[in-house]
């Protein structure tokens, strides 16, 4: 059976490695002390770590260890891991015996393996506890739409009532009529649209038949928005590009996903964003404060200009910039409203009015936007990645314009190296769709590498 993974599943591996070298290093040096480890012996020892860690990582695979925690029960889990370590054991045991049986006299390869055990499924217990005591406190909430009803939905339903630990929250259910469900009742199938505005939804998941009248239409606006869709299998199964097989507690299902998911770029993307977000944080300690203090000198108000946006999946956050304009910029904007030079609901003008003399400079240089490394270090934003729109702008879209919605807002993205305020809207959003359907950590890094000339040329920064 498939079960989902992500990207705390692939992290989860990384340790297990890492727990296992660690295990190795603390024997060694235990054996170093009783001067049973020598410089001619040491090659044989580390043969045993290579040959074990191998047969972890092909058995742990094989057993589905790292599988997500939100379809597994934890004995499940511990057995897997404890099977995955008899195997690695019988297996560099055996292989050890074979080549040099001298090795197997000491106590050496016990002691390893009863390390390897117990930091492993230490890790594991609490990297449980942790995602289950977040999930109560409502992190790492996945908030589900359902598409249908019946007994396929009641099914779901049940599940879900099961496994609250799963950290699932359904806020409500669309069909053709209401049909009894003990969840919300949001209406028929042509509330879709305005439904998916008005909520967060993480998932969708169709219970209803695909041939039933209204779901595939309902599925394409739900491609067109970039939300994930997983349908639940039934005798008519319609081939989803994309999609992938999933078992929900014994539930058949197919996720479908409307653009890529890359498990281990996505945790080399969040791990770069961190690494590189709390440097820039440090590093640029100096040019804060020296902007601080012009600011504060120059004109009245906060240093600092918080405003909140929409981010992933219409989560709001508050982005922060250093502040470029006058206090009352936000009443202003109204009587210039007819000056604005982008098409959309999008709102610039050239040579601003409402923009301070500090705030020009840092403007063209981009240093106003230097904060949201903040936001990108607490998670709410990447490096890379569509800007965050304001939730009026968001308001007005179209539903092909949601589709930048489906990922992490970021500081850059293909908009900004293509001559931002000089691209019209409709190009803007067509940049954004082709980021989320073509991404890669290697598209990162190439639009990571590119903003630096376009900043420093201040091409289309206004």
């Amino acid at each position: 059976m498939l079960r989902d993974r992500g990207i705390i599943e692939n992290i989860s591996e990384l340790v297990d490695i890492v727990l296992i070298a660690l295990a190795f290093s603390l024997v060694i040096e235990i054996y170093q002390i009783k001067n049973v480890v020598t410089n001619n012996s040491w090659p044989g020892y580390f043969a045993i770590f290579l040959i074990y860690l191998v047969a972890w990582i092909i058995a742990s695979n094989a057993l589905k260890v790292y599988q997500s925690r939100r379809f597994m029960s934890a004995r499940r889990e511990l057995s897997q891991i404890l099977k995955a370590h008899f195997f690695s054991f019988a297996v560099s045991m055996t292989t050890i015996y074979l080549h040099s049986p001298y090795l197997l006299r000491t106590r050496f390869f016990f002691y390893f393996g009863a390390f390897a055990v117990g930091l492993t499924i230490g890790m594991h217990i609490v990297t449980r506890l942790a995602l289950q005591a977040g999930r109560k406190l409502g992190r790492n909430t996945r908030y589900v739409l359902i598409l249908g009803a019946g007994s396929a939905a009641e099914l779901y339903l049940q599940k879900l009532k099961d496994n609250p630990q799963l950290g699932y929250r359904v806020i409500g259910y669309i069909a053709p009529a209401k049909n009894g469900l003990e969840i919300p009742y949001l209406g028929d199938y042509s509330n879709l649209e305005s439904i998916i505005r008005m909520n967060i939804v993480d998932l969708t998941v169709v219970t209803a038949l695909i041939t039933e009248k209204g779901v595939q239409e309902s599925i394409e606006i739900l491609d067109v928005m970039g939300k994930t869709v997983a349908v639940l299998l039934d005798d008519i199964v319609t081939k989803v590009s994309r999609s992938r097989p999933m078992d929900f507690g014994g539930l058949s299902m197919v996720v479908y996903d409307s653009h890529p998911r890359r498990p281990w770029h996505e945790v080399a993307k969040r791990g770069m964003d961190v690494i590189l977000s709390g440097a820039g944080l440090i590093v640029l300690t100096p040019v804060f404060a020296l902007v601080a203090i012009a600011i504060k000198l120059t004109s009245k108000g906060p240093i600092i200009f918080a405003q909140e946006r929409v981010g992933l999946n219409g989560r709001a956050f508050n982005i922060y910039k250093f502040r470029s304009m006058v206090v009352n910029a936000e009443e202003l904007k109204e009587r210039l409203a007819h000056l604005n030079e982008m098409s959309g609901p999008v709102f610039k003008i050239t040579n601003d009015p409402r923009v301070t003399a500090v705030g020009r400079f840092i403007r063209k240089t981009s240093i106003d936007e230097l904060p949201q490394l903040y936001n990108v270090f607490r998670g709410d934003m990447s490096l890379v990645g569509p800007r965050p729109p304001l939730l009026s702008e968001v308001n007005l879209y179209d539903s092909k314009h949601r589709k930048r919605l489906a990922v992490k807002p970021g500081i850059t993205c293909i908009w900004q190296i293509s001559g931002r305020n000089e691209v019209d809207f409709d190009q803007w959003m067509e940049m954004d769709a082709e980021y989320v359907d073509r991404w890669t950590l290697w598209l990162d890094l190439g639009i990571l590498a590119r903003t630096v000339p376009v900043v420093l040329g201040r091409k289309g920064a206004s």
